[in-house]
């Protein structure tokens, strides 16, 4: 049946690395995030992008939460301050 912690999940190369990547729906948890694209708040009722190092660095404290378009734009739009 799978990993569920993986289910829903694609690897994207990204920085040199391998990147495991998850659309997040809205929930009522109440959290909020630093968008490493843009640097402001990703609150956790916005549907938004979760990704993480495949190898290495694959605690929790290593997953970035990003705004979707921030993701999509992370070419021409280098992220800062929490991605490091």
């Amino acid at each position: 049946m799978g990993d569920p912690l993986r289910r829903g999940v694609e690897e994207v190369r990204y920085a040199g690395q391998v990147w495991a990547v998850r659309r997040v729906r809205p929930n009522d948890s109440g959290r909020a995030y630093r968008c490493p694209g843009c640097q402001q708040e990703v609150r956790a009722d916005v549907a938004h992008t979760v990704a993480w190092p495949t190898e290495g660095m694959q605690q929790a404290e290593n997953r970035r939460h990003w705004h979707t378009v921030c993701w999509s734009a992370r070419e021409r739009r280098r992220p800062g301050g929490s991605f490091a």
